[in-house]
């Protein structure tokens, strides 16, 4: 290629600029989504009291939806133009921001579940789109840095959409954690979560009038594949309603199969049956099966897939459990504080993005790529093995590492593919159910890690009983709920106005759990589903947790009280064979300040290690740019001769 022409060769042509503009600002649209979406993984775990695999489920409604309707909007492309694409994209985001209205009043995290799928699947509609579009606004030498000047504007959209959600979000939640909400008065619980609803809301639907601002321009906006005499602009309108109706029959079908089946699906394997709808209408549709088939046989663009799958794994993982790890290796540290994190890593990403993209004109993409990958290899090792006051900047430099290399994946693997561009643009975004799948992956690993090293814990000190009631259960740490209990008896009234009220709580509730003993019936009922963690218990639960405290011995101070209470998720647990390790908890209490210390250091570590998985993706990254780093560099086969 000629290097002093691609020089010469504006990136955005004068004709283009405006609809270019416009499309910049639904690549800094769908970027603020993203990252405040991000940012609903730690409200959601507080505001519904959910551990981190059950708040992921976030993440993977929100990419789920990217990976089920990348077909479909590819489909729209090829039956009708992309401002078709833009304008349905726009629509569906509308709806689904609208949505989490009643979701609020609802109160309910499924609603939400459904109204964040809604919302991404425009997001994946319009994704699939604008990239392709951008694609064609202009020579084809300057794709790539075309494509990775308007991605430059995706970060922006970041850094405002995590800047919306630190002032919107994340600082209107409750200071209170799981065992103290459940701990609530229903009303009070209600008020609490009432207004952190209201405030996820807030940033969500007020973008909605952005977003309408820019549905009206592509309304008007004529574009050049509408213009085009292709196949497709020749077709009936009937018989590319009739085809786009078939896709969506056949996504909707795996849907309802699900929906009234006997057998119970996790999230992943819910998108993952529901993408076999839009593959079967590839298969059927004989035109699409062709363009299928040059692309599967192009082993550019199939690793191309691959790489992107873990590219958008890493990402998405790794800025969704930042908050998590900075408030690990700082205990204490409250979610908006702990965003500061997330505000410098997104800071970064935007400005090495910037400088990648520049440099593009002089080096090679995909040996910056590869070398970058390298870089955020180090960064991953650096934030498993450093000290906290140095891993904390490594994990920053994470972001950085991963500036340039989505567009740079993508413009790799889609550049020459000529009419089978669309529905390539359609698998590298359907590539990004990586995010919905390694995201609740290394969520798994931070929560059962978190229960092998207590286990391991247990062992140390010769508590070989309560260690294999650990095991039994990863989703759910005895010891963990019972140190949750036991931190209610630290607050002070000395500490301020909430921390009086939360002693006060704590005071009522020990002297409830104290009267139980001499409760029965309704009176008993009632005042054991009051306590802590006891509002759903089952009436056999009731009988075990009434006959396990038949076995406590009389306390002999406030501390063994203390002790006694927060045996709650024991007693109300533990029964037949398990009855030994309540009996080795009562005869010998756990030291809970020590053990407190202890977790701490487990959930750190379990942070910590979760890391390896990124490295795992960085080094996917880093095969797929030098196997093909010379890709970009090799001529056309019928390069446009120079304009004069």
């Amino acid at each position: 290629m000629d290097n002093n022409r691609t020089s010469t060769v504006p990136i955005v042509p004068k004709q283009y600029r405006l609809p270019f503009f416009m499309l910049v600002s639904c690549f800094a649209l769908w970027g603020l989504l993203n990252n405040m979406t991000d940012n609903l993984v730690p409200a959601f775990s507080k505001i519904f009291m959910i551990n981190a695999s059950e708040s992921a489920g976030v993440q993977i409604s929100f990419y789920g939806a990217y990976a089920v309707l990348a077909i479909f909007a590819s489909i729209l492309l090829e039956e009708f133009s992309y401002k078709a694409g833009v304008l349905i994209g726009l629509g569906l985001y509308m709806i689904g921001a609208l949505c989490y209205i009643p979701a609020a009043i609802g109160q309910s995290f499924d609603i939400y579940l459904v109204a964040i799928f809604v919302l991404a699947g425009g997001l994946s509609i319009l994704e699939t789109t604008c990239n392709p579009f951008v694609l064609s606004m202009g020579a084809q030498e300057t794709s790539v840095r075309r494509l990775n000047f308007a991605q430059a504007f995706n970060p922006i959209g970041s850094l405002t959409g995590i800047f919306l959600a630190k002032y919107f979000i994340l600082a209107h939640l409750n200071d209170a954690d799981m065992d103290t909400r459940k701990a609530m008065d229903p009303e009070q619980l209600n008020a609490i979560v009432s207004d952190e609803l209201f405030w996820v809301c807030v940033p969500y639907v007020g973008l909605v009038a952005i977003a309408a601002v820019i549905w009206f321009f592509f309304c008007r906006y004529k574009s050049d594949d509408e213009n085009v005499p292709t196949r497709e602009n020749t077709q009936p309108l009937s018989s590319k309603l009739g085809r786009l109706g078939l896709c969506i029959a056949l996504i909707l079908i795996p849907f309802l199969f699900q929906y009234y089946s006997a057998f119970e699906f996790s999230m992943v394997q819910q998108i993952l049956i529901m993408m076999i709808g839009p593959i079967a209408f590839l298969l059927i549709m004989p035109d699409y099966r062709c363009q299928l088939m040059k692309l599967v046989k192009l082993p550019r663009y199939f690793c191309g897939v691959a790489a992107q799958f873990f590219y958008v794994g890493v990402q998405i993982a790794v800025w969704t459990w930042t908050i998590k790890y900075i408030m690990s290796v700082f205990p204490g540290m409250q979610e908006a504080a702990a965003s500061n994190y997330y505000i410098f890593s997104i800071i970064l990403f935007i400005v090495c993005r910037a400088v990648t993209t520049a440099l593009m004109k002089k080096f090679n993409p995909a040996n910056m790529m590869s070398l970058f990958a390298i870089a955020g290899i180090l960064c991953c090792l650096g934030t498993i093995y450093l000290p906290r006051e140095i891993s904390v900047w490594t994990l920053v430099g994470i972001s950085g590492c991963m500036s340039l290399m989505f567009p740079t994946i993508y413009g790799i693997a889609l550049r020459g593919l000529g009419s089978e561009v669309k529905l390539g643009a359609a698998g590298l975004i359907m590539a990004i159910l990586g995010g919905a799948v390694i995201t609740p992956y290394m969520g798994s690993w931070i929560d059962n890690t978190t229960v092998k090293n207590q286990v391991a814990y247990f062992e140390s000190i010769n508590r070989p009983l309560i260690a294999r009631a650990e095991a039994a259960d990863a989703r759910k740490s005895l010891s963990g709920a019972m140190l949750a209990l036991y931190r209610m008896s630290e607050a002070s009234p000395a500490d301020g106005e909430e921390q009086a009220r939360a002693a006060g709580k704590f005071q009522k509730n020990l002297a409830t759990f104290l009267s139980l003993p001499s409760l029965e019936g309704a009176a008993f009922e009632q005042a054991a589903k009051s306590l802590p963690g006891c509002s759903s218990l089952k009436p056999e639960e009731l009988a075990v947790f009434k006959a396990n405290l038949e076995r406590l011995p009389a306390p002999d101070g406030r501390e063994q009280q203390i002790q006694q209470f927060s045996l709650i998720p024991a007693l109300s647990t533990l029964s037949g064979n398990q009855a030994e390790v309540l009996d080795n908890l009562i005869a010998r209490p756990l030291d809970m300040k020590q053990f407190q210390t202890a977790q701490e250091n487990f959930v750190e570590k379990s942070v910590r290690s979760s890391f390896f998985i990124p490295i795992i993706c960085f080094a996917v990254v880093l095969i797929y740019g030098f196997f093909f780093r010379n890709i970009h560099l090799k001529k056309e086969e019928e390069e446009k001769p120079a304009q004069a």
